[in-house]
């Protein structure tokens, strides 16, 4: 398995871009408070995962044109799913899914993993409650609150490139992508099973109402998918266009709540890439970290977390972004860093995606 990993810093100056909603252990129930995860005596707010991925959905589909997987809502119950087809669209491929149909489910373990946005400082530290009142209307102004905070924010992701773009039919949950409907009726129609001939015509109409021939087949076969028995294969170059895609589009990234009152830029301030034979990030935890309300980079855990991983990071190079305004502001000093076996590229944000992007295309073996 080849996956890029991945660690980014986002600067959030003055932001509620994940609400909790009402506190509720106020009696007016007029406070709308961030939400937050507690270690040890301190508590910090976070940006949930599913908030992330949304604004990363987001971004592909308004930069990248991506068509996003159109959602159905399960008459009479409280279930919303995709289309599950990730040949016609890339979030499915990416993102994952599960979708029943009938007495079938398909799921996807998303290529895409990610750890929520969590703050570097603790909440006795960066969260303010903004006092306001609403008095554009008639009589007495109504009086409410909101919290925010000043901090950075720190997530991680890594992006498994051997599955974009290859979908299994195995039996497994996390593993059966698709169904294959013509080989599974024509397995029943052969069958002397009392019932064979009624699940037959079952899978006919799922088969029918999914327009598995037309949005499956017939899309596959003009898209050149390699179609096996057990896994249909997209063509290199339509992996890597999508792989590449969502490593450039964190350069964009847009999103998050409480915007009109509390612009924030939630694009990667600083970004620490590299591609590993294997699923370990080892940029996750204790490389940036906050003392007596500053934030640090230890620059000695960084190196031996890279030298301990090494015999698993190919190319032999790791990749690092930064807005030297950022990096400035905060003193993180994360340049020239000094690695015996291992390269490290510099550059902005915007060059360090675009370069993770070119070993990405190389890894598919496809040209720029």
């Amino acid at each position: 398995m080849k996956f890029v990993s991945g660690l980014v810093l986002i600067d959030a100056p003055h932001s509620a871009l994940n609400m909790m909603g009402t506190d509720t252990s106020v009696a007016e129930r007029n406070k709308v408070v961030v939400k937050k995860l507690k270690c040890g005596k301190d508590s910090y707010v976070y940006v949930s995962a599913q908030a992330w991925r949304y604004w990363w959905r987001k971004t592909l589909e308004e930069k990248f044109g991506w068509e996003l997987s159109p959602l159905e809502k399960v008459e009479g119950k409280n279930q919303v799913y995709t289309q599950a087809n990730p040949i016609k669209y890339p979030d499915d491929d990416v993102f994952g899914y599960m979708r029943a149909m009938e007495d079938l489910t398909v799921t996807r373990i998303s290529p895409l993993k990610n750890t929520p946005l969590i703050s570097i400082l603790p909440v006795r530290s960066s969260v303010i409650s903004d006092f306001a009142t609403a008095s554009r209307h008639e009589g007495d102004p109504v009086p409410y609150e909101s919290e925010f905070y000043s901090t950075v924010l720190k997530g991680a992701f890594s992006l498994d490139l051997d599955a974009v773009g290859r979908f299994l039919f195995v039996d497994k949950a996390g593993f059966k992508n698709l169904i294959n409907f013509d080989v599974l009726i024509e397995n029943l129609k052969n069958s002397k099973s009392k019932d064979a001939k009624k699940k037959a015509k079952k899978l006919e109409e799922i088969k029918s109402k999914i327009n598995w021939e037309e949005d499956f087949i017939n899309l596959a076969k003009e898209l050149g998918v390699e179609m096996k028995e057990d896994e249909w294969i997209m063509p290199k170059d339509v992996r890597a266009k999508r792989a590449m895609e969502v490593i450039k589009a964190l350069k964009y990234l847009y999103g998050g709540a409480k915007q009109t009152l509390f612009l924030t830029d939630v694009t990667p301030k600083l970004i620490i890439l590299g591609m590993f034979d294997g699923g370990i990030n080892p940029f996750i935890s204790d490389i940036f970290y906050e003392d007596k309300g500053e934030i640090k980079f230890d620059r000695e855990a960084l190196i031996e977390r890279i030298n301990e991983f090494s015999d698993v990071l190919n190319p032999n190079k790791i990749f690092i972004g930064v807005d030297k305004g950022f990096v400035k502001k905060w003193g993180l000093d994360v340049e020239d860093i000094a690695l015996e076996e291992v390269e490290v590229v510099y550059g902005s944000v915007g060059e360090t995606l675009e370069n993770i992007a070119k070993e990405i295309a190389n890894y598919y073996g496809v040209e720029l």
